[in-house]
């Protein structure tokens, strides 16, 4: 699933991206035939730089909801609780050794009378 997110937020930035060498091109044609100011295509390729970062910044938030959403059907658990449940893990770890440790002393005391 996470390789899907990956592979479509990609594909998006790719566009955008030839989209924005595809205007820039477009627009350095108009400037060379005489259609529009070189000030006039450089106001153009601002405005479209513009809307092309918002429509980037909106996909990239739907993405992280999509994907969001997606680990929550799939019950997958936010790595803060598998962090919490690691050191809680350990901590019973530590003290079963410790527990252990203190009954083979006591065993051992056994054999030895």
């Amino acid at each position: 699933m996470k390789e899907i997110v990956k592979k479509s937020f990609l594909l998006g930035l790719g566009a955008a991206t030839l989209t924005k060498k595809q205007a820039d091109d477009i627009i350095k044609n108009l400037v060379k035939r005489n259609k529009v100011t070189i000030r006039e295509g450089r106001e153009l390729l601002s405005k479209i730089n513009k809307a092309a970062n918002g429509e980037r910044r909106r996909v990239s938030k739907f993405i992280a909801q999509e994907a969001k959403r997606a680990a929550g059907n799939l019950s997958v658990a936010p790595k803060s609780q598998i962090e919490k449940v690691k050191k809680k893990l350990k901590s019973i770890d530590k003290e079963l050794s410790s527990r252990g440790k203190k009954t083979l002393k006591e065993i051992l005391k056994q054999l030895s009378k």
